[in-house]
């Protein structure tokens, strides 16, 4: 099945994909339910509002090999700037082969309004795609999210992706319309849950459900599970001081399973 996905990725290499989100693997072993919360440095790609959501300076650097395929990479750096009023961040991810390779640039930019209660934000992505022996094709999308504190422990969270439309190749279809809507309830001061439902305008919805735990101040524990496809996730980060280390791992039941690994820096304003 691996070898059946990558020839499919080869030879219909002019059908971009622009699926493969190297996002902070916190994300990824919540299952991508973290449309609104307030701890990772990379929310923004999921909902551009949250870069406003923690007044710090973050970076990371993610890398995964998309269901254990050696001749597939994804690598991204990111990167947030925030202060108590706006947020801003700026991403460059990078998927693919020689002979075929999706380039993503990102641009962010946030807003913290009703004392603190409404976020919103704007990205801008400029999508790449180089395929060899073929002319490189290039679009610009727009993406817009928000996150609402419905509750000092109660955060609700919307989003779209992508809600210009872009086409590329002269397809509107190669870069997915994805509108999200999410919340996250922080339990007691060591858990949080999530839950959002994803519609990608080509697929069924998904719901996806997630838990982050804090055993002590060096150790997370993230779990979730996507419906559609169905894909549980578990996560761990280890902290010390500034720096993060992260690792999580996604199985799906077709295709097989993906280790995702990130190492982060943060800094308190």
């Amino acid at each position: 099945m691996k070898s059946i996905l990558l020839i499919v990725l080869v030879t219909c290499s002019l059908r971009a994909a622009f699926e493969y989100c190297a996002a902070d693997p916190s994300m990824h072993g919540t299952a991508g339910s973290m449309v609104a919360q307030e701890g990772s440095y990379a929310g923004y790609l999921l909902n551009p509002a949250l870069s406003a959501a923690s007044p710090d300076m973050a970076a990371g650097m993610v890398y995964f090999r998309p269901y254990g395929i050696p001749e597939l990479t994804c690598g991204a750096v990111i990167t947030r700037f925030a202060t108590k009023s706006m947020g801003s961040g700026l991403a460059l991810s990078s998927f693919g082969n020689e002979l075929y390779r999706e380039n993503q640039l990102t641009a962010n930019l946030s807003g913290n309004f009703l004392e603190d209660r409404l976020l919103l934000g704007l990205n801008l992505r400029w999508y790449s795609l180089h395929v060899q022996n073929y002319d490189d094709m290039n679009t610009l999308g727009v993406d817009a999210g928000l996150q609402y504190r419905l509750h000092p422990r109660i955060l609700m969270g919307f989003s779209v992706l992508n809600l210009n439309r872009p086409a590329l190749n002269g397809l509107e279809q190669e870069i997915p319309l994805i509108t999200s809507w999410g919340m996250a309830i922080r339990l007691h001061d060591r858990f949080i849950s999530y839950l959002s439902l994803q519609k990608d305008f080509r697929y069924p919805p998904s719901l996806r459900f997630g838990v982050s735990m804090q055993f002590n101040p060096y150790l997370q524990l993230h779990t979730g599970v996507n419906t559609y496809p169905s894909v549980p996730s578990l996560g761990l980060s280890f902290i010390r001081k500034w720096i993060a280390v992260q690792y999580a791992f996604q199985y799906h039941f077709d295709l097989g399973g993906t280790h995702f690994w990130g190492l982060s820096f943060s800094k308190p304003r």
